[in-house]
């Protein structure tokens, strides 16, 4: 009899020790969750201009893509008008959207290019990894990108 209250006893130390180790791995899974939530939540993204958006420097943008939302392609190489179209846009402020969920569909999508090395890619909402809110000074200089070339 003593010999299967040892039995008993053994086994239900162990089960105790295997939900205590249970329990940790818990604690720690929430502990991680709510650390992750932490670190995403501070990380605010702030409104930014266009220059200080791109990596690179401007000047050295020596090919524009435009896609319409149509799927026509225009592509612009005329260094003078390049350079002058991206003077023109580079001070207008993004204002990144409250909601950073992926989103389908734009009027227009362009890609800056130095030499054949694509550097940025963008569309009316969304540059990079990043959504921005809607802005009007944009879509006006899409739309003359687009309709003069």
């Amino acid at each position: 009899m003593i010999f299967w209250q040892k039995q008993r006893l053994l086994r239900d130390e162990t089960l105790v020790e295997q939900g205590g180790n249970q329990l940790k791995k818990l604690c720690l899974a929430i502990f991680t969750m709510v650390l992750i939530l932490v670190i995403t939540g501070c990380s605010k993204l702030e409104p930014m201009t266009f220059e200080e958006i791109y990596s690179g420097d401007l000047t050295e943008v020596s090919k524009i893509e435009i896609r319409h939302g149509n799927g026509e392609l225009k592509e612009i190489t005329d260094q003078s008008f390049i350079n002058s179209w991206l003077d023109s846009i580079k001070n207008i402020v993004f204002d990144p959207s409250i909601n950073q969920e992926g989103q389908v569909g734009s009027l227009y999508n362009v890609n800056l290019f130095e030499e054949e090395i694509l550097t940025l890619s963008f569309s009316t909402t969304q540059i990079n990894d990043f959504y921005y809110n809607e802005n009007e000074q944009i879509l006006e200089k899409l739309n003359s990108l687009f309709s003069e070339n």
